[in-house]
């Protein structure tokens, strides 16, 4: 509630989506009162009639009980008398008034139901998916070029496994799945981006491991794709075995778990092979196809990605060894609960698709639904409901891009240039070890 005759200072007339500004009941019957965006956000507590997730916007004493005392009064003026005006006039000298909330500065409700605003408010306001709704587009983080994975035809168009993820998220948390800007990332930057507040989401081809969950404060939302690293060579040399490599110029990415993991398998055979290191990926691949080394390791799904993509794909061997396990998910920061949730669900929602069958024909259609689908939709209607998203989000994003058996198809599997099985990544009860928690 905002009480007459009292001005709201610049950062308490910021209003989080969530939250309602109303005359409301008495301030006896607000409960759960407190600063939700953080030591500058408005108060807001919750009252009998806010519904599930809103709360109204209060006088900040509510919040700060030891208010401060006044400020030192300016010669010719009185400093705020009452607690309520210190709280929400920290600058403020009587005669003067801070600038008051305008209507255009509330974004959309956070279960979004009503339009996107990109009006007053800051990209820093509230939580992440706040953030989103507010700029009306997801910033997903994705490789400079991974065909099959994250790159662009030569229209311009963004296509690739990653790719479908990203507008998956994007219909979940806005309901359209072109609602998204894509970030071309090199390895080196990838988490900086994260950090820095440019992406909301990582959809890049980045291996889980506990030192980037612990040392970089990442959290990944699950396994998108199940890699490990291997080797690839001129066909020419007729090899058969990576353990064949030996006296080999081996180009690798820096900044990536496969230099690491090369150097550990070379050592455990007795391999002898000279490591050429090179800082991005393109300047990697260069020196490949040029001759200067005449091996190249990483992950698997990007050698077959590169000779997909060079002028003679059958001149260039992949060899049968895979020496690491090479998880590759979504991350996304720590810091915001609600979001990782959403990233987590989104991924959990196309696995849980598939095997189930709603395919994206099926979600986009009006035709009867299977009892098992039905129960996936309406389970993760109910849940996703808490984390703000529409009551239908599953059967949106299938509707967008497709349950993962179809983007893997679409985009890595036989059909496509990269021609891969599914191998590992076959759901578990078809041969392979995808699988999701239940969503019902």
């Amino acid at each position: 509630m905002i009480r007459s005759g009292t001005a709201l200072g610049v950062g308490a007339a910021v209003i989080l989506s969530a939250m309602s500004v109303a005359s409301g009941p008495s301030e006896a019957a607000y409960r759960l009162c407190a600063l939700r965006d953080g030591p500058s956000g408005p108060c807001t507590c919750k009252s009998d009639g806010d519904s599930a997730g809103q709360f109204t916007v209060v006088s900040k004493s509510r919040c700060r009980i030891a208010a401060a005392a006044p400020a030192k009064a300016e010669k010719g003026t009185e400093a705020a008398s009452t607690p309520e005006a210190t709280a929400a006039q920290p600058n403020a000298t009587a005669g003067t008034e801070a600038p008051s909330a305008s209507p255009q500065a509330a974004a959309a409700p956070r279960d979004g139901s009503g339009p996107i605003t990109t009006g007053a408010l800051p990209s820093t306001t509230g939580t992440r998916l706040d953030q989103v709704r507010q700029r009306g587009k997801l910033r997903c983080g994705v490789n400079t070029g991974l065909l099959g994975f994250s790159a662009q035809t030569e229209s311009g168009v963004w296509a690739g496994l990653d790719v479908d993820f990203c507008r998956a998220l994007a219909a979940a948390a806005l309901g359209d799945g072109e609602k998204v800007e894509f970030v071309p990332l090199e390895t080196s930057e990838r988490f900086d981006a994260l950090k820095d507040g440019r992406i909301d989401v990582l959809a890049r081809n980045a291996t889980w491991t506990m030192n980037r969950e612990v040392d970089l404060g990442l959290r990944f939302a699950g396994v998108l794709y199940f890699d490990g690293q291997g080797f690839m060579t001129s066909d020419d040399r007729g090899f058969v075995s990576a353990q064949q490599l030996s006296g080999s110029k081996v180009c690798v990415e820096a900044g990536t778990t496969s230099e690491k993991n090369m150097d550990f398998f070379f050592k455990s055979v007795g391999i002898e092979a000279q490591a050429m290191v090179f800082p991005t990926r393109e300047e990697m691949l260069k020196a490949y196809t040029n001759g200067n080394c005449d091996t190249y390791t990483g992950d698997r799904s990007a050698l077959f990605s590169s000779r997909a993509s060079f002028p003679e794909p059958a001149r260039h061997a992949i060899l049968p060894e895979v020496i690491s396990k090479e998880p590759l998910g979504p991350a996304v920061l720590k810091d915001d609960g609600e979001w990782t949730e959403i990233v987590t669900w989104t991924l959990a929602a196309l696995i849980n698709a598939e095997e189930v069958g709603l395919d994206k024909r099926l979600a986009g259609s009006a035709d009867p639904l299977s009892d098992e689908q039905q129960r996936l939709i309406d389970g993760a209607g109910e849940s996703g409901e808490k984390l703000h998203l529409d009551k239908a989000w599953v059967r949106t994003v299938v509707a967008a891009v497709g349950n993962y058996g179809e983007m893997f198809e679409a985009n890595v599997g036989k059909g496509s240039p990269l021609g891969m099985e599914r191998g590992l990544n076959a759901l578990w009860k078809r041969g392979g070890i995808l699988t999701a928690p239940p969503m019902w």
